[in-house]
């Protein structure tokens, strides 16, 4: 074991320690490797480099503390996979890194805090003003801000527990390129104005596991990425993700699937909560412009939700995907959901979405916008991430609204209706679907005497069974666009309780 304390650190929060806490790394390292530890103090830092067979070991009442001052930080170009994205205004600095190292570790009940009020401006009325649920703005940053504040790039056997992460001047932790990866048991928080101030993001690695964490962040919560230009030739897919047992808060998406134009594959979400935020689960191949093609997303399995949300999914092709960009075989089960606004899942017409499964969902929206927008035209291209109806900016008209999407199955659905607001006149929207079942949906629409439990329109293949009218539905399930490829089945439906149970309409969308 080795104390930094005995190389010279003070801890006292006014020296810089950077140093002695790097010569009790690299003494560690050259005699094999062991436990380096960082006892009770402050240690004010610049960046600290971790290698192979350490573990930076933090003892309750310690804390690592980013230093304000530039040149106490690596420089950019520092190697090739380090990248700053200038348009995000942020160098690609970094508290702590771990570089092509192995057996490397972050482990204690410490803290490692960036020091972000050092770098942004102070706004009281912002901060006093913004949420996790709903921020106003970001805190506009002085004059330059440190990247990702703890990096692991092209590693293997990482290992990050219980530490806590705070105050992060833009994504907290990074892992990017990296095998046999465990972190367990963070407590991940930055204020909800910190600019691009994401929890957690895993980057074109693989066998990872999340567990027992709670991020409240700034921006996206937990992102698994497969930005691969960064790794050129020593890139790998996104997969064999697990995340699981963990809290999540958000002013953007608590869970953002996406970005890039690699692979992701073969991930699973379980027992999470969402509260307090915007976006529930956000799925995307093509997040944006400077992408060649998208992501290709396959086999993602989320299961066991409890969601206190604005938009519990906003889940899209992206409106400029192309193959081999594509999203398959998408699974929701166990689903818990209070929500305000409408959620999406829209493919276009090159990038359907196939292969989604929605079960065991109780749903229930309250409130909404007046901004009635999408009620008097819904958007006849492709409907952009992000509209939510908060500080009355318009929202879906509908719990979902689903868009080029090929064999989905909704099975035990079940949507309440609480507060009522103007933007609400349909239960579901499908717009150019096919190969639809429709099974055990329990359903009426919100308004009375107005509007469609279930609005299928130029779809074909739709199948209903099981399915129940709740008191007071107008029409359960209205089919326009209807043409000799249609094929509508139902079976063991009960609409008792509708003024229609099924209005099949001959008509051209």
């Amino acid at each position: 074991m080795y104390h930094v304390k005995d190389y010279g650190a003070t801890g006292n929060g006014i020296v810089k320690d950077t140093q002695a806490i790097q010569n009790a790394i690299d003494d560690c390292h050259v005699n094999g490797g062991g436990v380096v530890v960082v006892s009770s103090g402050t240690y004010l830092c610049g960046t600290i480099y971790i290698k192979s067979n350490i573990e930076l070991h933090l003892e309750s009442g310690a804390t690592i503390l980013g230093s304000p001052d530039r040149k106490d930080y690596n420089a950019d170009d520092i190697f090739s996979e380090n990248v700053a994205f200038a348009s995000e205004n942020v160098t690609a600095a970094h508290l702590i890194i771990a570089y092509q190292q192995d057996n490397v570790s972050i482990t204690g009940n410490g803290i490692i805090d960036g020091n972000s009020n050092c770098f942004f401006e102070q706004d009281e009325y912002t901060v006093q003003n913004s949420s996790y649920r709903f921020k106003i703005k970001n805190l506009p940053i002085k004059s330059w801000r440190p990247g990702q504040m703890v990096f692991f790039c092209r590693c293997t056997n990482v290992n990050v527990s219980n530490v806590k992460l705070y105050n992060s001047t833009y994504w907290t932790l990074f892992v990017l390129g990296c095998r046999d990866v465990h972190i367990n048991g963070l407590t991940i928080e930055n204020p909800p104005t910190t600019q691009n101030g994401d929890g957690i993001d895993i980057d074109c690695s693989q066998n990872v596991t999340v567990s027992d964490c709670i991020v409240r962040s700034g921006d996206d919560s937990l992102t698994v990425r497969a930005n691969r230009r960064a790794l050129g030739e020593n890139t790998i897919s996104c997969e064999n993700i697990t995340v699981s047992n963990c809290i999540l808060s958000s002013p953007c998406c608590a869970i953002r699937v996406g970005v890039g134009d690699g692979n992701v594959r073969n991930c699973t979400f379980s027992n999470i909560i969402i509260t307090n935020s915007r976006t529930g689960i956000n799925m995307v191949c093509r997040y944006s412009k400077n992408s060649m093609h998208g992501v290709n997303i396959e086999n993602v399995k989320f299961s066991s939700f409890i969601m206190d949300v604005i938009i519990p999914f906003s889940i899209n092709s992206g409106e400029l995907a192309i193959p081999p960009a594509g999203m398959k075989n998408i699974s929701f089960r166990n689903f818990s959901i209070k929500a305000t606004a409408g959620s999406q899942i829209v493919g276009n017409d090159l990038v359907p979405i196939c292969d989604i499964t929605m079960s065991d969902f109780d749903w229930e929206i309250s409130g909404g916008t007046l901004n009635c927008e999408f009620v008097n035209r819904m958007p006849t291209s492709f409907v952009i991430p992000g509209y939510h109806g908060m500080n009355n900016q318009p929202a879906l008209p509908c719990v979902l609204y689903g868009r080029n999407l090929h064999h989905i199955s909704f099975n035990r659905v079940r949507v309440k209706w609480n507060k009522q607001s103007v933007v609400w006149h349909e239960g579901f929207i499908f717009d150019k679907c096919k190969d639809m079942e429709l099974i055990n949906m329990r359903l009426r629409q919100p308004k009375d005497n107005d509007g469609n439990a279930i609005l299928c329109r130029s779809s074909s293949s739709i199948f209903l069974r099981g399915c129940r009218a709740e008191v007071g539905t107008n029409v359960f399930a209205k089919i326009e666009g209807v043409n000799e490829k249609t094929n509508v089945r139902s079976t063991e439906n009960d609409f008792s309780d509708a003024t229609t149970g099924l209005d099949i309409v001959q008509e051209v969308y």
